[in-house]
């Protein structure tokens, strides 16, 4: 099972790290708590640290420009141990509609992982947006307050004529 990891924003690992890597071909429609809903990508990282494996299920949400990652709940595990959890991960994110598909990262050079890796947007800080209410969307609520005062009059002036 993978639970949701709220203080991670983005993954901050050395590249030589990430030993299996499957990412998505296209896009899927999501909508994630605190999140609207919109296109977002998929990734399935295993990441080694000594004896011990993280696997990671992170979403890139492409309107809010930032990550959300997943990790099993038990966290990190040996190793050997590690295969059925990615595997558990792969069917984690089809199940979301998603379809995996293999990066052959591993088999690239120290140089090309690296690059590759740097540019993946999991990888970047989230972007910060401007907020949302713009001059036409305060124009907006003042011209709807003024419907509703005109609208409360209107009704008024209907109930008082009965």
């Amino acid at each position: 099972m993978f639970i949701q990891h709220k203080q991670l924003k983005k993954l901050n690992i050395p590249a030589e790290k990430v030993e299996h890597l499957h990412s998505v071909s296209s896009s899927v429609q999501l909508a994630f708590a605190g999140y609207p809903p919109q296109l977002c990508r998929a990734y399935l990282l295993k990441i080694s640290g000594g004896d011990k494996v993280l696997i990671v299920v992170a979403f890139y949400l492409a309107e809010s420009q930032c990550s959300i990652f997943f990790v099993p709940k038990f966290g990190e595990l040996p190793a050997e141990d590690a295969d059925p959890v990615y595997e558990e991960g792969y069917s984690f994110v089809e199940s979301m509609g998603f379809v995996l598909t293999e990066t052959d990262y591993h088999l690239l050079s120290r140089s090309q992982k690296q690059a590759y890796w740097i540019a993946l947007p999991i990888c970047q800080p989230a972007k910060k947006k401007e907020p949302e209410e713009s001059a036409t969307t305060i124009k907006a609520n003042e011209e709807l307050k003024k419907l509703r005062l005109q609208s409360r009059k209107s009704l008024g002036r209907f109930f008082a004529s009965m």
